[in-house]
């Protein structure tokens, strides 16, 4: 037992720390600054047990540290900054899960727990520390330390406890208010947000009150609306039509307790806003209703995007219902194992029976709408779902066989549950395409037939044309001396035109050889073409004092026997067609892009020109630039060119006016392996 004297310095002790509890106390009920608060409580606690040190340690987000949020004692900058690890193996950690205060004597000498950097580096010794909240739920840790050996008694533990009570209480007590703070903003962006609107009607008073959103909504002078008003002036904005039916609504919500309809009102600008209220009734003792109150919501937005998708959805159906293409939807049936896969139907339109020859499948499987047929229906569907591809097949309608073409794609928003299949008659575009394919048939037979006459006709005169050209010029040299004038005229009239006949047959012959006699399409460099033409005409560009300029050319895939024709013929062309000053004859090349890679190669002259009306003409066969009898092209020669150019999948034409001189333009294929 103590001596009296240490019993009262017990007691004076306990009654100090009593009365700094209910200083603290005070103080948390007067202040929300919390932080104020834990720096009185950590020097009351220090200064009342005599210690060097006390912390507030609050637990991070994660739980694995806490900081010092604030403390006395500490060396400078720590507070604010300085982190202990919650693991059981410090102090802290411990205290965290410790339902009792947790009393050190000696840090040296604590099994329990090894000292955490902190309070090693300040050489504290013993110390008391607990939990601040529950250990259920804790916020953090109130610890006080000295450097000196002390052995804490029970009641300077409760001590620290207590003054961590008051901690507790008071961080619960900012948490509400601040979360009661954020619920009122919230609510205030939330209603401003959502457009929402607050009233209030009382019943017995007939009073009604909103805020300035209504006003606003209604049309009405905001202080009116604040201030309240008689419920039937809240009715002025809206329309007649929908007034009784709101009046009646009210009427069964006093005796249901709840209000809720939706209704048009006239804002100041003369707008009609759609407008949803919704309300509660609240009662006395005796079941009289007392007051209604609730909120209104712009729905105007709603209402139309609404009205879109009805006109929407109308047009859907009016065109679901008209459309010539027989149209459903079907979905995918699970089945057992055994059997195979079952789609239903899930809409048809009447262009679908017609075309199909099924009736009322709306809800039906196709085992149960095509009984015996089932399996080309499931091949169908299922090829053109799996597939994406077009799928055709025939049908036996009305005693007449008919081709149907069918489509897939998915409806119903992002999943394929739900797959639409299109069906078009297609019986008559098929029988379109099989009669053109029979006449491109015909006409390859008889262009055939063609070439083989031409040929043959063009070889079979060659024979007796040479006879005409050798007798003419036997006449000519026995008898040429004893002819007149006329006489020899005439003579050298059927020699030129024996000579034209040979060149025309040997031009015909050239032209019916374009396709049979020409060479697989290959890398051709048209440079090298050009360069050999020009070998070729250089006594006829020297006699004429005609010049050629090139750009650089392409390689092109082509036959270079046939492409030299091409620019033979047009350079020659050129030059017999350069009026009476000398050919100025231009060749260049550009790179254009269509169905596929392509050059576009075009010789230029400055020449007589030819009129557009022969534009189209002049590629013809014996159709030449003009009829003027000093002119003696065959008329073969451009007929030569397309002929060739189409062979090489290109086409040619020409640009020209008459005195302006012309450009023959035609495209020709890129070598795959050409720039």
């Amino acid at each position: 037992m103590g001596s009296p004297s240490s019993t009262d310095s017990d007691v004076q002790a306990r009654i100090r720390q009593q009365e700094v509890i209910a200083e603290l106390g005070q103080r948390a009920l007067e202040t929300d600054d919390l932080d104020q608060l834990m720096r009185d409580v950590t020097v009351a606690v220090a200064e009342t047990l005599d210690n060097e040190y006390c912390k507030v340690l609050e637990r991070l987000p994660g739980g694995d540290e806490v900081f010092l949020r604030q403390g006395v004692g500490w060396r400078e900058g720590l507070v604010g900054s300085a982190t202990v690890p919650t693991d059981l193996d410090s102090q802290a950690g411990y205290t965290l899960i410790s339902e009792e205060p947790v009393i050190v004597d000696d840090l040296r000498e604590e099994e329990r727990f090894s000292g955490p950097e902190l309070l090693t580096s300040h050489d504290v010794v013993s110390g008391i520390s607990v939990v601040i909240g529950s250990v259920d739920e804790p916020w953090g840790v109130l610890g006080t330390h000295t450097t000196d050996r002390k052995e804490f008694t029970t009641h300077e533990a409760n001590f620290v406890q207590s003054a961590a009570n008051i901690l507790a209480a008071a961080i619960e007590r900012a948490n509400k208010e601040d979360q009661l703070r954020e619920r009122e903003a919230q609510l205030s962006v939330a209603t401003d947000a959502a457009s929402i609107g607050l009233w209030l009607w009382d019943v017995r008073e007939n009073v009604f009150t909103a805020d300035e959103f209504l006003a606003e909504s209604y049309g009405m002078d905001p202080a009116v609306v604040t201030s309240g008003a008689p419920i039937e002036a809240f009715f002025e904005p809206v329309p007649d039509e929908d007034k009784d039916r709101i009046w009646d609504r009210l009427d069964q919500a006093l005796e249901s307790g709840v209000f809720s309809a939706e209704y048009r009102v006239e804002n100041a600008d003369g707008e009609i806003l759609w407008m949803v209220s919704r309300g509660e009734v609240e009662y006395d003792a005796s079941g009289e209703p007392v007051r209604m109150h609730g909120a209104v919501t712009d729905i105007t937005e709603r209402k139309q995007r609404e009205q879109r998708l009805e006109d929407s959805e109308e047009r859907y159906r009016d065109l679901f219902t008209s459309m010539s293409e027989g149209y459903c939807v079907i979905e995918r049936v699970d089945t057992i194992p055994a059997e195979p896969i079952d789609f239903r139907y899930i809409e048809a339109n009447p262009a679908f029976e017609e075309h199909t020859g099924l009736t009322d499948v709306v809800g039906e499987t196709i085992r149960e709408a095509v009984p015996g047929a089932e399996r080309e229906w499931f091949e169908t569907y299922t090829t053109v779902v799996e597939t994406e591809e077009p799928v055709r097949f025939e049908r036996e309608l009305a005693a007449q066989s008919r081709i149907l073409e069918c489509y897939a794609f998915p409806v119903g928003g992002e999943t394929d549950a739900q797959v639409g299949v299109l069906f078009t008659d297609v019986t008559e575009r098929v029988e379109r395409e099989r009669r053109s394919e029979e006449l491109i048939e015909r006409l390859e037979a008889s262009n055939d037939r063609l070439e083989q006459f031409a040929y043959a006709a063009s070889h079979d005169l060659q024979e007796p044309l040479r006879m005409v050209s050798s007798y003419l010029q036997l006449i000519e040299r026995r008898y040429g001396d004893g002819l007149d004038e006329d006489g020899r005229e005439f003579l050298r009239f059927a020699v030129d035109g024996a000579d034209r006949m040979r060149e025309m047959i040997d031009g015909l012959l050239q032209y019916s050889r374009v396709e049979t006699e020409g060479e697989p399409l290959e890398p051709v460099d048209l440079n090298a073409v050009l360069e050999d033409v020009l070998d070729d005409l250089r006594l006829r560009f020297e006699e004429s004092n005609g010049t050629v300029t090139a750009d650089s050319l392409p390689t092109v895939a082509g036959d270079s026997g046939q492409l030299r024709q091409v620019f033979q013929n047009l350079l020659d062309n050129a030059i017999e067609y350069s009026g009476d000053d000398p050919p100025r004859i231009t060749v260049a090349a550009e790179r254009r892009s269509g169905d596929g890679p392509e050059w576009e190669i075009s010789v230029s002259d400055d020449g007589i020109g030819i009129d557009p009306e022969y534009g189209d003409r002049i590629f013809d066969v014996f159709q030449s630039y003009h009829e003027q009898k000093e002119y003696n092209g065959t008329g073969i020669g451009l007929a030569i060119c397309e002929r060739i150019v189409e062979r090489h999948g290109g086409e040619i034409w020409v640009t020209s006016e008459p005195s302006e001189g012309s450009t023959f333009t035609f495209t020709l294929p890129a070598a795959s392996d050409s720039d």
